[in-house]
């Protein structure tokens, strides 16, 4: 029964905007489009062609629906608290989508795609100045960041006596060490590697692809201060699928003679065991010799898989091995930092089509912190569309965009809708049917003895207990138990009087069995000749107390099947209540025209 409900309300109010405005029907005085009807229908009806028939039984669930969710909002289901909550939470995770820009986004994603088509080397000078500096700071970090670019694009001039000495551009990597807040400039003078997209924050990515090979950037910011970049080189973006087999190599304690000896001995040791591999290995062994003998321990169980990367991704001994060896090659020994590897390269590609990805890049640009673009973009238009006043802040620009949802998208409203009339239906099917099947004892009795016919056995069932007894004395004693001991608490008696920690003496099961389910309620229950069972070894003495049944006595020895039955019954004498109870009014008119078109 629930499914069937889970099935109509799904059914029921994912609704669009199509041509039939009339109203076909009121129900309860409200009235109902025949448009939320032929949706219904049309999405349900695969084939596609109209049938009058179908079309009136769709119209009979159709109508038992609107009248269940006109009860639960007569029950004031809809004005509680937990009504309300469930529904803003579903209307929360429907709208994300309608309050962003979705052209922006799409846009993102194609310039993702694009930067991702191409590999940027690149040099950077930065200054450092948090968002929080103050306006001094600031103003001091945008006068130094102007100072590099001007140093390093047009020159720099020095006084001498009263002379001005103008002299060339500086280079790039000689002001960086100058003047670049970046702690690693010493050693790099400025060098990033090569660029791709998330790899880094977003304007420093953007500053890169924006900017003509072999030119400087102009100042941009990002989070962490002022920069200015330097685009060296690009290339194809290329990726290699590997597997590699290491052996790792721990790094010597600089200025420790003793660690130093220690780490060169386990050196030549793992030097020795990578050769020893190295002449083995192939390519139809790799796999099985990557998981016995590889100490990297993210991909050893994977046959050393590493599957997809690219250029910057690896270490750059690793990389330069992967990328120079041919489709199907496997390398020499490596060393690395991390120790000495084999490589085996499985294929190499350029970028996918981003038809194929588009997913993927969707999600990077979502946790991105480019989307914010799209929220800029989106908030300039909810300004302009419903001409906002300049004050207004983007938050509060967004929640007056989100007030209004429901206004400008019919199939958002359609959907809020479906979630309202969703939980009605539940709340109120709860109530009235599947709840009061489940513990109406009474009632399930007396639907059974009124249907009892309808539920035949084809094979006999024994319905009692099954003693499973360690000797004669303790099937004794279960007996006794069960002729004087009251029904319900008969097995955690027998538990708690016959067992003990450490020994079981008897083992009880109380239960319904059809023929041929239990081998022991078979032999000694129902006494099916040559039914074979052997008894646990410490419980040899079986017995079977109770009785063969041939049809069930009682609801519960078909629990299941009345259950269902009988909550199915409770649905039709609600749908006659109901029926009696609320005016439902059908314009014959629209309803004609509908099933003629």
């Amino acid at each position: 029964m629930k499914r069937t409900f889970i099935l109509l309300a799904s059914m029921v109010m994912s609704l669009v905007t199509i041509a039939q405005n009339e109203t076909l029907m009121t129900i309860n005085g409200e009235p109902i489009s025949a448009a939320e009807f032929m949706y219904i229908y049309e999405k349900n009806n695969q084939a596609g062609a109209i049938d009058p028939k179908s079309m009136d039984e769709y119209l009979d669930m159709f109508i038992n629906f609107k009248l269940k969710v006109a009860e639960a909002k007569a029950q004031g289901i809809d004005t509680t608290e937990s009504f309300k909550k469930e529904l803003q939470g579903y209307r929360a995770q429907a709208t994300p989508k309608y309050l962003q820009d979705e052209q922006a986004i799409d846009s993102l994603v194609e310039m993702s795609w694009q930067h991702m088509a191409k590999n940027r080397r690149a040099a950077h000078i930065a200054i450092q100045c948090p968002q929080t500096a103050d306006s001094i700071q600031q103003a001091e970090a945008l006068a130094k960041i102007n100072e590099a670019y001007e140093r390093v694009t047009k020159g720099w001039s020095e006084k001498k006596g009263r002379r001005t000495i103008q002299h060339g551009p500086v280079a790039f990597d000689v002001e960086a060490r100058r003047i670049s807040t970046d702690p690693n400039v010493q050693e790099t003078g400025g060098e990033l590697g090569w660029i791709t997209p998330f790899r880094y924050v977003y304007p420093l990515e953007e500053a890169v692809y924006g900017t003509a090979v072999g030119q400087i950037s102009k100042p941009f910011r990002t989070a962490y201060g002022w920069h200015i970049v330097l685009v060296e080189e690009e290339r194809d973006h290329v990726e290699v699928k590997a597997s590699h087999i290491m052996k790792m190599v721990p790094r010597a304690g600089m200025g420790n003679p003793e660690q130093m000896k220690q780490a060169d001995s386990i050196a030549a040791i793992k030097k020795a065991q990578i050769d020893s591999i190295a002449q083995i290995i192939t390519a139809e062994n790799f796999a099985e010799v990557a998981t016995m003998e590889s100490e990297d321990r993210g991909s050893s169980s994977r046959g050393g898989e590493l599957g997809w990367f690219g250029k910057g991704m690896m270490v750059k001994p690793f990389e330069d091995a992967a990328f120079g060896l041919k489709e199907g090659e496997i390398s020499a020994p490596i060393r690395t930092d991390y120790g000495w590897h084999i490589i085996y390269k499985k294929g190499e590609r350029g970028i996918l089509p981003l038809d194929s990805i588009r997913p993927q890049v969707l999600r990077q640009v979502q946790r991105d912190e480019r989307v914010l673009e799209a929220d800029k973009s989106f908030v300039r238009k909810t300004r302009a569309e419903y001409n906002l006043d300049a004050s207004m802040t983007d938050a509060e620009v967004k929640a007056y965009a989100d007030a209004h949802l429901e206004e400008k998208y019919p199939e958002l409203k359609n959907l809020v809708q479906e979630y309202h009339d969703g939980i009605l239906l539940f709340e109120v099917s709860l109530r009235e049917v599947w709840d009061k099947a489940a513990k109406d004892t009474t009632g399930l009795e007396t639907f059974f003895k009124a249907n009892k016919k309808q539920y035949p056995w084809e094979k006999p069932h024994w319905k009692g207990y099954i003693l499973q007894c360690k000797d004669e004395s303790s099937a004794r004693a279960a007996r006794a138990i069960i002729k004087s001991a009251d029904k319900d608490s008969i097995v955690s008696y027998i538990n708690r009087r016959l067992n003990t920690d450490s020994i079981q003496y008897v083992k009880v099961q109380y239960g319904l069995w059809e023929q041929g389910k239990n081998a022991a309620v078979d032999k000694y229950g129902l006494k099916i000749k040559n039914t074979e069972f052997t008894p646990a070894e410490n419980l040899p003495i079986v017995v079977c107390i109770g009785k063969k049944l041939k049809a069930p006595e009682t609801w519960s020895d078909e629990k299941g099947k009345v259950t269902t039955d009988y909550q199915d019954y409770l649905e039709a004498e609600w749908i006659k209540k109901l029926r009696a109870t609320y005016k439902v009014e059908i314009n014959q008119t629209v309803w004609e025209q509908l099933k003629k078109q």
